[in-house]
């Protein structure tokens, strides 16, 4: 710590107003993807360890405000996207009922959506496209994230539809697609419960 200094500061008492910057131009469909991409090579990616439980799961996610992890092994790769909307829904307790366990049970991988079902685009092909490319491309795979990778083929970044929701305040709606067979049971045998 020898290296360092600290800096002048002031009370803030002294200081009345926030200067808001009136240039900020608001994003647009048309703003550039990497606006609305969480870059891993500036931010640290928000992992959670694949034995979580889902309600340990939920109160950090409450705790820190996000509304979803990326799900790692012990090894620290990807295995999954764990959204705080699957942990809320009916999905929890379908995966209680079918592994014939309590809901207090169920881990983070038993409701994650697994990382043979989530696509990614390159890196080069984002910093060329804009947020409205992006939106297509998640309805067109119905899936709520887009995994972003680079030259070595590694995770570089993730764009959520959540994120772009808000970035550009408005509503966002991804209908899911279905993966295989058991993706389309779950989805009836939620529908037919409802009912």
């Amino acid at each position: 710590m020898n290296n360092f200094k600290a800096l002048t500061s002031i009370s803030l008492s002294e200081v009345k107003t926030l200067r808001v910057n009136d240039v900020v131009e608001p994003l647009e469909l048309e703003s550039p993807a990497t606006f609305v991409m969480t870059d891993f090579s500036r931010r640290s990616p928000r992992i959670i360890d694949a034995d979580t439980s889902i309600d340990e799961t939920i109160n950090i996610m409450n705790k820190i405000h996000v509304r979803s992890k990326l799900v790692v092994d012990k090894n620290l790769n990807l295995i999954g996207i764990v959204n705080l909307a699957d942990l809320l829904s009916r999905k929890v307790l379908m995966s209680a009922n079918q592994k014939g366990v309590k809901r207090a049970d169920i881990l983070v991988t038993d409701v994650m959506v697994k990382v043979s079902e989530l696509h990614a685009v390159k890196l080069q092909k984002i910093q060329t496209s804009n947020i409205g490319d992006v939106l297509a491309t998640m309805r067109n795979l119905g899936e709520q994230h887009l995994l972003v990778y680079d030259n070595d083929k590694h995770i570089r970044g993730v764009i959520s539809a959540v994120d772009i929701g808000r970035a550009l305040r408005i509503p966002v709606d991804i209908n899911a697609t279905a993966h295989s067979f058991k993706d389309i049971f779950n989805v009836i045998h939620e529908h037919t419960e409802l009912a």
